[in-house]
C-alpha cells in the first residue's frame, strides 16, 4: 500500500470543465434554434459549468485549506515578507494609522 502524500489539488478537472463549456458553446452556435432556445441552452451551459466548479472545489476543499494554512505559516515565519511595508503586522499597521492621525495625513491602506 502506498503512503498518503500531501498532494496538491487536482486541477485537471478545470481542463475538463473548460473543454465541456467550449464544446457546449460550439454545439450551441451550430444549432439552428430560436433566440429563446439559444438563451435556454446558454443558461444550461452556465448552470452546468458552475455546478461542476462547485463540485471541484468541494472535492478539493481539504487540500485548498492546507495550501492556505501553509502559505500563512510561511509568510508569518519569513521576516523578509512579514513585517515589511507591503505586508505589515497588525501592530505595525495600527501604529501607522495612529501616527498618520497625529500628523494629519491620510492613513495608508
Amino acid at each position: 500500500m502506498r503512503p498518503k502524500r500531501n498532494r496538491g489539488p487536482r486541477w485537471n478537472g478545470l481542463d475538463l470543465i473548460m473543454l465541456l463549456a467550449v464544446g457546449g458553446l460550439i454545439l450551441e452556435h451550430s444549432l439552428h434554434l430560436t433566440p429563446i432556445g439559444h438563451k435556454v441552452i446558454l443558461s444550461v451551459i452556465v448552470v452546468v459549468v458552475y455546478g461542476l466548479m462547485g463540485l471541484l472545489v468541494k472535492a478539493n476543499t481539504a487540500t485548498l485549506d492546507t495550501l492556505d494554512a501553509e502559505k500563512c505559516r510561511e509568510q508569518s515565519r519569513d521576516p523578509a515578507i512579514f513585517g515589511t511595508q507591503e505586508f505589515p503586522t497588525h501592530t505595525q499597521a495600527r501604529f501607522r494609522e495612529v501616527m498618520s492621525f497625529y500628523r494629519h495625513e491620510a492613513p495608508h491602506k
